[in-house]
Order: C-alpha cells, then structure tokens, then sequence
C-alpha cells in the first residue's frame, strides 16, 4: 500500500474540501427541488469548492495565499448557512401561513416542508465538514513553512586534488651571462686564546715531626770486685 506524501496530503485535503462543498449546496437543490427557498445555497457552495481546489493548486506559491483562499472559501459557506438559517428565522419572526385550505394572509409566508428541512440538515453538515477538511490541510502548510529545513550535510574533509598537470616544455630565451662577481675576502682567522691551566692544588700539608730519640739511661752495674784468693 502506498503511502502519501506531506504534498499528496495537502493537495488531497484541499480537493476533497472542494468536494464535500460541492455536494453540500447540491444536496438541498436535488431534495427540496428547485423551487425551495434554500435553493439558492449551491451558490455560495460552489463558490467554496472552487476557492478549495484553487488551494489544492497553489498552496505551494506561499502560506498567505492558501490562507487568503480559504478564508474565500469560509466566508461563502458561512453564508450559505446564513442563507438557509434565514428561512426558519423570518418565519419564527413574522409568522407562517395556517394550513390549507385555510387562506394565507399577504406577508407571511407558508412553513417549510419535509424536503426543504431534510436538504437544510445535509448542507449544514456538508458545509461544517468541508471547513474542517481544509482547516486540517491549511495547518499542514503552515506547519511545514515555519519548520525550518535541516541544514544540508557539509564535507568535512577537503576533497582530493588531482595532481596538477606539468605545462608543456617551451623554448627558453638564453639569458645573457651576467659577470662573475668578486669572491668576498676570506676573514681572518682568530686564534685561539690558550685556555688558561687549572690552578696549582694548595701546597701539599707538611708531615708531622716525630718527637726527638732520647736514649734512655741504663742502671750502673757494680763494681767487679776481684777474688784474693785467685791471687
């Protein structure tokens, strides 16, 4: 089953409005007969359905111009039903004529018949259906303008480059030889400064004196004494 589209909806909406207006100021001509007093309502009707199919056409051209024809549109119908409503209002108001064969007196008018009351009920009603109809295809439109499109996808990578095509080799003029210029004197060289030596280590420290060697004093031994008798 297919389904349709926001655009199908709106156009089909629009027409079929056009449609039940239509049908609703022709039902009470075909039920009551040319000669009803409610009669005359298929012209305002037809008027509607032609402003709700010029809808159904142009809605696309921009908001204001769908609005502008249904309010064509509303505006015939209301007064259709004005038109009819009127009927039974004057008789309300100024009386009606009594049943025949009773005369009817000049200025009032005679009361309505099965038929004019019948074909009054189906254009109301025909007449209510086609204004909601197109109010609903009137909201689409409105609805989809004021909701902004989605911002079309950028590329974020830049797209590859194609090598660049190398230009036809073309003769080159000689161009004359310019002269040599002079070659910049060499600067002399600087010598390098000796780095100076690390200093001399602190002298060395000098080793301690050793205590002078004093000889220690022995004991006197005793005098030999010579034995006489070896004498």
């Amino acid at each position: 089953m297919n389904r349709l589209t926001g655009a199908d909806r709106v156009a089909w909406s629009f027409w079929a409005a056009g449609a039940i207006a239509f049908v609703g100021g022709l039902l009470p001509v075909l039920i009551g007969g040319t000669s009803s007093r409610i009669a005359t309502v298929a012209v305002p009707f037809t008027i509607a359905a032609a402003a709700f199919a010029g809808c159904g056409f142009v809605y696309k051209q921009g908001r204001s111009v769908a609005a502008i024809l249904y309010f064509v549109a509303g505006l015939a119908i209301v007064y259709g039903l004005l038109a009819m409503f009127s009927v039974p209002l004057q008789l309300a108001a100024l009386g009606s004529c009594a049943a025949p064969p009773a005369p009817c007196m000049a200025g009032l008018g005679r009361p309505l018949t099965l038929g004019e009351n019948t074909g009054m009920g189906f254009g109301t009603g025909f007449g209510v259906a086609a204004l909601f109809v197109g109010f609903f295809g009137l909201m689409v439109v409105f609805r989809r303008t004021a909701i902004a499109p989605p911002a079309p996808a950028v590329r974020k990578i830049p797209p590859v480059m194609p090598p660049p095509e190398k230009p036809a080799s073309t003769p080159v003029a000689a161009k004359p030889e310019r002269e040599p210029e002079p070659e910049p004197e060499p600067e002399p060289e600087l010598k390098a400064e000796p780095e100076p030596e690390p200093e001399l280590k602190a002298e060395a420290e000098p080793e301690p004196e050793l205590p002078a060697h004093e000889e220690e004093e022995l004991p006197e031994l005793p005098a030999h004494e010579s034995d006489p008798s070896t004498t």
